[in-house]
This record gives C-alpha cells, structure tokens and sequence, in this order.
C-alpha cells in the first residue's frame, strides 16, 4: 500500500501550495483513492483464498487421482538421469506437451472459438498426453510401449506440418515460428526414441537368437 501512501502525501504538498485552493478536487480525490484502496484490500484477500482453494483442491486431486499421482511422482523422482537424452522417455516429452497443447488449444477456442485450436489443440493434444500416459503405464508395467510411441509421432509430426504450411503463409506472427521449432524438436525427439529402440530391440533379438 506504500503506493497509496505516496499519492495521498503528493495530494497533501499540492493543497499547500495551492494555498487551500482547489480543496473539494483534492478531497475529491481522497475519497477516491480510499475507495480504491479499500476495493484493492479486498480483491487481495479474495485472490489469496482462491489461490489457497486452488492449492487444496491440487493436493486432494493428487491425493484421490492414482494416475496424476503416479505423473507427478515420475516426474518428482525420475528413474533415469534425465540429463542424458538417451535415458529420456517419450512420456517425459509428450506429457507436457499434449497437456500444454490441450490448456492452449482450450483458451484460444475460449477466447477466439477457432475451430483449428479445438481440433489441433484440445482433440489433437488431448490424444498426444493419452497416448503418453499409456506409454508411462505400460514403461511401469515393464511392456513395450512402441504402439504409443508411434502415435505421438505421427500426431506431432502432423502438427508439426501444420506450422510450417501456417510459416509458408505471408504475414506469419512470431509466435508461428516459436511453436514451429517447439514441434519440430518435439518430432526430432519422437524419432530419435524410435530409432534407439529400433536398436535396442534389434540387440534383443540378437541376443535371444545367440542363446538358442
């Protein structure tokens, strides 16, 4: 509220050198300013109990969910070092970014009603995290998670298509080229996974045929 204070002093040196000319303006702005001050205290206190709810109601749906408290735990306590891309699973990727594609896809529809952010934002990235919470389960379950894998391929590789047809359009905004590179690198990665446990399971069999 130091703010305030520093208005209500301005308003107290303007009234001294007008000499007490101009009072009712001044006082005017007074009660104006108290009024604001009063409707700012008590949109704070509201702020900070719909933030509280919004914490407590977070807590209770980790709590009751098994499956976001499963997300959260995995991600809270990694299994590999993630450091390492090869150690770096599909779900650590496709996670965030189907569920950044669904929230961006539902506030664009929200506040635009694009039907191109309800089909590539909330239909299509609500598909990607799916598919990548599956993948996590079967990865907990110790089975192959390939068919999930691929999916998230060919789900980002066709957003990542989209972006480059919406760059290949004149008058491109900025933020066009910025999800283009995101979904460009999210696909790198997709194929990156693809092509590693092609090999791994290549190896598999390898071995499993030298044994025989």
């Amino acid at each position: 509220m130091s703010n305030f204070v520093k208005i209500e002093q301005q308003l107290e040196a303007r009234r001294e050198r007008e000499g007490g000319k101009g009072d009712r303006t001044i006082e005017s702005w007074k009660q104006a300013l108290d009024a604001f001050r009063e409707e700012a205290s008590k949109a704070i206190l509201v702020l900070k109990d719909a933030t509280e709810e919004l914490r407590v109601t977070a807590e209770e749906i980790v709590e009751n969910s098994p499956e976001v408290k499963e997300i959260v735990q995995t991600f809270a306590s990694p299994d590999h070092d993630l450091a390492q891309i090869s150690q770096l699973r599909d779900f650590y990727v496709g996670i965030p970014y189907g569920l950044v594609l669904s929230l961006g896809g539902f506030v664009s529809f929200m506040v635009t009603g694009s039907i191109a952010a309800l089909r590539f934002g909330i239909v299509l990235g609500g598909v990607l995290l799916a598919l990548s919470v599956s993948s996590l389960r079967s990865y907990k379950r110790g089975q192959s998670s390939s068919i999930m894998l691929k999916g998230q391929t060919a789900i980002a590789t066709i957003l990542f298509l989209r972006e480059i047809r919406l760059l290949a359009a004149e008058g491109s905004p900025l933020v066009t080229y910025f999800t283009a590179l995101i979904s460009g690198a999210v696909v790198a990665f997709y194929v990156y996974r693809l092509v590693l446990e092609h090999k791994q399971q290549n190896a598999s069999n390898l071995e499993s045929g030298t044994e025989n």
